[in-house]
């Protein structure tokens, strides 16, 4: 069966989920606290993990219908098995459903998805917690003085139950995930998980069992921990095993002050510990940019380095050339018939630098995130005619024979024909000065099976060594294994690579050293 984004078959999960998730909380409150005279529950989850299920898992308008409709008749199960009067089991089931809504509705109006600061905290708890409680709180207490109860004391209970009840769950159920999960690394830490939890875990029984609340402070001492070691999710899971503990404890022996205090506790644990955790999730977050920008600086330290270093090599040649030959040619000391000889040099030498000038102009636009594409439909026969004509004209490249496949002429790709031009003029050039002197250059193109363009590229010579194969598309980094001079500054295909990448495509090669090396790019086919 289909399971994509709005298949029905996710959606009858999530229901279910929803559902069974609301109903097994709503009625274990109401079982275990239904008879101590409150007509509410002193802590009821329930709410909290609907409105936590839906922010996390809804995709759409109608998987928030549909987890709604199964946590409203979850409600009307829960409420009747509670033994309720049919009016408050309706009645009741609506105004968690308002709850719900409303919390749902602050939450995205606000866009709260991220809470980092104290104001996000508030903002995020009064759209979460304490407006729609109030909301909810308001309705249960018309409800229940229209059926004969006290309003009043309806009002705080289902107030203070639903505040805390986001509270408690929206710490670990917001934030517990794969990812989350593994940045904590805990199957290296498990002996420290154990110690904090465990630690927990005793807290809890002094508190809630043993010695009569006295020993409360070590319970928050305890949550705190575990948020400090294990971020929000330990201090959501925290908070979880204390609340456990308050469950189990003689709660129908106590006074409604002595429920209320408790629930007054467990909030400042909640506060207290996930306040913790975030002011270290900050931290955490501005150590690691602050690691990457590190990162950066070396980076672009290391690059500024073997940049003047190549620069400094590779343009001492060509300048050579252009100030002797030139100097030579402004003394007249060369004769008539050999001054277009070394006027062709000259050019030659110019072009080269000026190819170093685009190369490294086109990296520091790169590393602004200022280089430019303009993707158009680009008919590849045109361009690759075009390139390989004006290279054949450049007999600097040592004349070699050039192969152009038939290509068939309605093949286009979306790119920019400027840098498209520039890829192909890249690759061509690296095969005449890698290649051999006796076996021709062959370019083709085609279209491939999966909606790309592909340009290829082939040649004869001494390729590439599988050992080099992770350094061909390096900045500065040259083929070591030609056995003569090469001119360039190793930045044609790291450039190449590039703009490739830029406009959806991709590039790559296969070589069989000694034999031949074949590159191609993939680009996009136009529509």
């Amino acid at each position: 069966m289909p399971f994509g984004p709005n298949s029905a078959t996710r959606q009858v999960l999530l229901a279910a989920i929803a559902g069974l998730g609301f109903f097994l909380l709503g009625w274990g409150g109401i079982a275990l606290w239904g008879g101590n005279g409150h007509t509410g529950t002193p802590i009821w989850p329930a709410t909290a993990f609907g409105l936590c299920l839906i922010l996390r898992q809804s995709r759409s308008r109608t998987d928030d219908i549909v987890m709604l409709a199964a946590v409203l008749l979850a409600g009307l199960a829960a409420n009747w098995l509670g033994g309720a009067d049919r009016p408050l089991i309706i009645g009741f089931s609506l105004i968690n459903l308002v709850d719900i809504s409303a919390g749902l509705f602050a939450i995205r109006r606000l866009k709260l998805r991220r809470i980092t600061t104290w104001r996000s905290v508030a903002r995020f708890a009064a759209a979460a917690a304490v407006s729609p409680a109030l909301l909810g709180a308001i309705c249960a207490g018309l409800l229940v003085r229209w059926h004969g109860g006290n309003g009043g004391k309806e009002v705080l209970e289902w107030f203070t139950t639903n505040f805390l009840a986001v509270c408690l769950i929206f710490p670990l159920g917001m934030t517990i995930s794969h990812r989350q999960l593994a940045k904590l690394r805990l199957g290296k830490r498990l002996p420290e998980a154990a110690l904090v939890f465990g630690g927990v875990a005793a807290a809890t029984l002094l508190t809630f069992q043993w010695t009569a609340f006295h020993m409360s402070f070590l319970a928050l001492m305890a949550a705190a921990i575990a948020g400090v070691r294990f971020r929000l999710l330990g201090a959501g899971a925290a908070l979880l095993i204390l609340t456990a503990g308050a469950l189990s404890a003689p709660l129908h022996s106590m006074s409604v002050l002595q429920v209320e205090l408790m629930q007054l506790f467990l909030a400042v644990c909640s506060i207290v510990s996930v306040r913790a955790a975030l002011l270290l999730n900050e931290r955490d977050m501005h150590i690691a940019i602050i690691e990457q920008r590190r990162r950066r600086a070396a980076r672009a330290s290391r690059f500024k380095s073997q940049l003047l270093a190549h620069v400094s090599h590779e343009v001492r040649t060509p300048l050579s050339a252009v100030i002797g030959f030139s100097g030579m040619l402004e003394t007249g000391a060369l004769s008539a018939e050999r001054a277009p000889e070394f006027a062709s040099i000259i050019v030659h030498n110019g072009e080269l630098l000026k190819r170093l000038h685009d190369d490294l102009l086109d990296l520091s636009r790169a590393e602004a995130g200022a280089l430019s594409i303009t993707p158009e439909r680009v008919k590849v026969a045109d361009t690759v005619f075009a390139c390989v004509g004006g290279i054949r004209l450049n007999t600097a490249l040592g004349g070699k024979n050039l192969v152009v496949d038939p290509i068939a002429d309605e093949l286009a790709v979306e790119a920019d024909p400027v840098r498209l031009a520039q890829i192909i003029n890249n690759l061509i050039a690296n095969a005449y000065k890698y290649g051999d002197n006796f076996s021709p250059i062959r370019v083709s193109a085609s279209a491939t099976g999966d909606g790309f363009g592909r340009i290829e590229i082939v040649n004869a010579g001494p390729g590439i060594p599988p050992d080099e194969r992770n350094n061909v598309f390096r900045p500065f980094s040259r083929a070591q294994n030609v056995g003569r001079s090469v001119p360039g500054a190793g930045l044609g295909l790291s450039i190449a690579k590039l703009l490739v990448e830029m406009q959806g495509g991709r590039i790559d090669f296969e070589s069989a050293p000694g034999r031949t090396t074949r590159f191609w790019v993939d680009l996009p086919l136009a529509a």
